[in-house]
């Protein structure tokens, strides 16, 4: 049927979204992979700003204040991270394994972050970890940041 006057637009507008829905869906695709990807990405400059602020820290170069409040942003950042990666609805056994995969980095994340604070936070003394634990906690968490960053990279 030739499009008249009147059908031409709700024609378009048909394909249009079709166009979009087809689009959107290809898109998806990748979903689980490319958001664990960035997740693993920000965590890891999130962790090397950590680590950057603890050295300034250890070096006498950095307030503890400073340093406490990078440790909290940093591990905010991750915290985003997580969360995205909690709300993934992987399709695959393969996604779900590497959803649950990023969830026990970022996890290892959050507690280099916990080991980190707990350094900055305490006086000098104690059974308080030091900031060179700290360090090493995150040192961990970034290796195994970019060990999930290259197994997401190769799928």
């Amino acid at each position: 049927m030739p499009d008249t006057p009147a059908t031409a637009p709700r024609r378009f507008l048909t394909l249009g979204l079709a166009s979009f829905a087809i689009l959107f869906l290809a898109g998806c695709g990748g979903g689980v992979s490319e958001s664990v990807s960035t997740a693993a990405k920000d965590s890891s400059s999130a962790v090397a700003t950590a680590r950057l602020a603890l050295k300034q820290d250890m070096d006498g170069k950095l307030t503890r204040a400073a340093t406490a409040t990078t440790l909290e942003d940093a591990l905010k950042e991750v915290e985003t991270s997580r969360s995205t990666v909690q709300k993934l609805s992987p399709a695959t056994q393969a996604d779900r394994d590497t959803q649950r995969q990023a969830l026990d980095v970022l996890d290892q994340c959050a507690a280099g972050f916990f080991t980190a604070r707990a350094a900055v936070s305490a006086d000098d003394g104690g059974a308080a970890p030091s900031t060179a634990d700290g360090d090493r906690a995150l040192a961990a968490a970034q290796d195994a940041l970019e060990q999930l960053s290259k197994k997401v990279g190769s799928r």
